[in-house]
């Protein structure tokens, strides 16, 4: 049918027409598709740049988020020095800190112009962060304070905040003992700890969320491109059906990759270059984009569900596997890890050793244990793994394994301090459950009482 009505128009087409104006019309309609080609490849190389620009927007963002979240951490870390050592020089630091360097300030400022206008969201939660983190500076000048009493430092040496900061009676007539002990216990103790963990959920959930975001709009962005692409189709079909009534060869290098390239887009695959100029630059354009979106999704997948230093699966995957795992009819072990003394690591051979004894602590997991098994780190010293299809039964091999890991930390190279795990296991007959994390929490207690360096299966009677 469709053969029909074009022979039929073609004949009336050229019914007391010359060639020359047929020719001339054709010319001219030409010419009209070429622009609206024109524009078309205009506005997928629009959506490539926007694209671009909203991926490099959303990992500085990311960034930023690091750095309100380092600025916290960093304040944290001279109180508490400041705390246990009286040394002046960390309460200097501090004050430079929160006054002169306000990483946290900027990185919050940097953060609302890379995301106010496409995820408000993200930007009120970094926002309550920084309040939070605010909040926490009250403990911790109130620390810092009854610190510099105990020490007896001469108040002209304190910053303006400290000697304004006020203090109970009873606090400040206590003895020097414990004025230092409420210091501890003010940057040490459970309120603190759950004022920081407020702050690190809030940051997580800057990030989850700007991920969202992020992936919301490559999908919109995809779309467009992909709109833009059929457009381009259509205007391409046109142009085929106008030059073959003049040129008939032309056909086989215009039509050929048309129905390449829809096939391509239909089953989700790269374009092949082929075809006109046109036709190919559609196709570098499209596998650019095309490409460029799986990196960015696997990239930002590869962040949010592993650990940046130690390259193990992190918290929030460790939250999401256990859902998937409860309720399961499988049996399964589950076995909570502390680095043993950690922070004496820290302390004595700095930060970056530390940094080097968790990744170093973190491939012996990984290299132990079966691909089918999940490894974790789920806080700064902490690790889980999940064993699945383990029974009790095989509490001889997990302990070979563990001894391994503890005779290669307590036996190191090239001067690297010594160190070792601490672990608890419990296991479970029927997949993940409450009770299991608890039971390998009290196994993991009973072997730091037991002097570390081990390992310990809970059982019921224990």
């Amino acid at each position: 049918m469709y053969s029909k009505i074009q022979k039929n128009t073609k004949s009336n087409t050229l019914k007391g027409l010359r060639i020359q104006t047929v020719s001339l019309w054709i010319a001219v309609c030409t010419v009209l598709v070429a622009i609206l080609i024109g524009y078309g490849i205009v506005n997928v190389k629009k959506h490539y740049r926007d694209l671009a620009h909203m991926t490099e927007k959303y990992i500085l963002a990311q960034r930023y988020v690091m750095d309100l979240s380092l600025g916290s951490d960093y304040l944290t870390e001279q109180a508490r020095l400041y705390v246990i050592t009286k040394d002046p020089a960390h309460a200097d630091v501090y004050f430079t800190e929160t006054d002169v360097t306000r990483r946290r300030e900027k990185a919050l400022h940097k953060i609302k112009n890379q995301l106010l206008s496409d995820d408000d969201i993200s930007v009120r939660m970094a926002t309550d962060a920084l309040n939070q983190s605010n909040a926490l500076m009250d403990l911790e000048l109130h620390a810092m304070k009854l610190a510099a009493l105990s020490s007896r430092t001469d108040p002209s040496q304190l910053s303006e905040k400290l000697k304004e900061y006020p203090l109970s009676k009873e606090e400040f007539n206590a003895s020097a003992k414990e004025q230092s002990d409420a210091a501890s216990a003010l940057v040490f103790g459970p309120e603190y700890r759950a004022k920081k963990q407020e702050i690190d959920a809030t940051l997580s959930n800057v990030t989850e969320n700007a991920i969202q975001v992020c992936e919301t709009k490559q999908a919109e962005s995809e779309a467009s491109m992909k709109k833009a692409l059929t457009l381009q189709s259509i205007y391409t079909v046109m142009i085929v059906l106008l030059v073959t009534l003049a040129y008939a060869m032309i056909a086989l290098l215009i039509l050929k990759p048309i129905k390449m390239y829809i096939n391509c887009i239909e089953n989700h695959n790269i374009l092949e270059i082929t075809g006109a100029y046109e036709f190919k630059y559609l196709a570098v354009t499209y596998n650019n984009v095309y490409e460029m979106s799986l990196a960015q999704q696997n990239l930002l997948r590869q962040k949010a569900e592993h650990d940046a230093l130690t390259g193990l699966l992190n918290r929030q995957s460790f939250e999401q596997i256990k859902e998937k795992l409860q309720g399961l009819a499988q049996p399964l072990a589950l076995l909570l890890i502390d680095i043993d003394v950690f922070k004496s690591i820290n302390d004595n051979y700095g930060h970056e050793t530390g940094d080097l004894a968790l990744i170093k602590a973190a491939n012996l997991l990984k290299d132990s244990f079966r691909s089918a098994d999940y490894v974790f780190r789920i806080g700064g010293d902490e690790f889980a793994a999940i064993l699945q299809k383990v029974t009790p039964e095989n509490k001889e091999t997990i302990s070979s394994k563990i001894d391994k890991i503890n005779t290669v930390l307590k036996h190191p190279e090239n001067g690297f301090p010594e160190y070792s795990v601490s672990v608890g296991v419990a296991f479970s007959a029927s997949g993940y459950s409450d009770e299991l994390f608890r039971q390998a929490d009290l196994a993991l207690y009973e072997t730091k009482e037991n002097g570390r360096c081990g390992y310990t299966f809970y059982a019921s009677s224990s």
